[in-house]
């Protein structure tokens, strides 16, 4: 189900206990769910969404609905995080993503309702930049839109 994080045989064709790429945790499985998460983000504040990665992600979410509540819990808690170190730019990224999945996945808007209005919560109340709570309001607009 999952993409290797490496490779199983290490380059050299020996297979030696020292080796990193025989390490347990070399062999665990990457959802697909969080290696498309980790695409969307851009490496530099600066830099936009991917707008494809997004509608990836969404299809995803569409046809995985069971997935959705973990998609959404890592969404949540990367807001919180970006936030505190006030990375603006991360925040946007994730109402982006919040916007497309209330656009594409209307039959599963209960699965991540509340962790939305959660974070529309704390972007109105806990922060005092006006640029961010103009975007929460916004993703609430939309929200009540969809509903």
């Amino acid at each position: 189900m999952g993409v290797m994080s490496r490779r199983v045989l290490p380059a050299c064709g020996n297979l030696c206990f020292f080796c990193p790429s025989l390490r347990a945790r070399s062999r665990h499985p990457v959802k697909r769910y969080k290696k498309m998460l980790a695409e969307i983000f851009p490496r530099n504040q600066e830099a936009e969404a991917n707008d494809r990665k997004i509608g990836k992600l969404c299809e995803y979410a569409s046809r995985n609905p069971l997935r959705i509540p973990k998609i959404t819990e890592y969404l949540e808690q990367k807001c919180y995080k970006e936030l505190r170190n006030g990375n603006i730019g991360s925040v946007k990224v994730v109402l982006c993503i919040y916007k497309k999945l209330l656009s594409s996945c209307k039959e599963q808007m209960p699965l991540f309702s509340c962790s939305l209005l959660s974070v529309v919560r704390t972007l109105l109340e806990q922060t005092r930049d006006e640029e961010v709570q103009i975007l929460g309001c916004n993703t609430l607009v939309d929200f009540i839109s969809l509903q």
